[in-house]
């Protein structure tokens, strides 16, 4: 993988963690609250996928949760690594 993917996967990563952060610090304030709107989705939401094989049992399951501050730290970080790539 390339040093410039390596670093932008960094930068998202980095937007989606302060994005979660920033999430649930905000949810109990009533004029930031809207912050935290948001939903999960993904492969396993519910119930992960079992594959029991008897002697192994494996469960895979991918969960996302977006939240409107979410988007907007990741948008963020997007245009902080075109600032800092160049």
């Amino acid at each position: 993988m390339k040093r410039g993917k390596l670093l932008f996967l960094l930068f998202m990563m980095a937007g989606a963690v302060v994005g979660l952060l920033v999430a649930e610090v905000t949810k109990d304030v009533s004029f930031l609250s809207w912050l935290g709107f948001g939903g999960q989705f993904g492969l396993g939401t519910e119930a992960p996928l079992t594959l029991d094989l008897i002697l192994l049992r494996l469960q895979f399951g991918v969960t996302f949760h977006l939240s409107v501050a979410v988007i907007v730290c990741m948008a963020l970080a997007g245009l902080l690594f075109r600032k800092f790539a160049r």
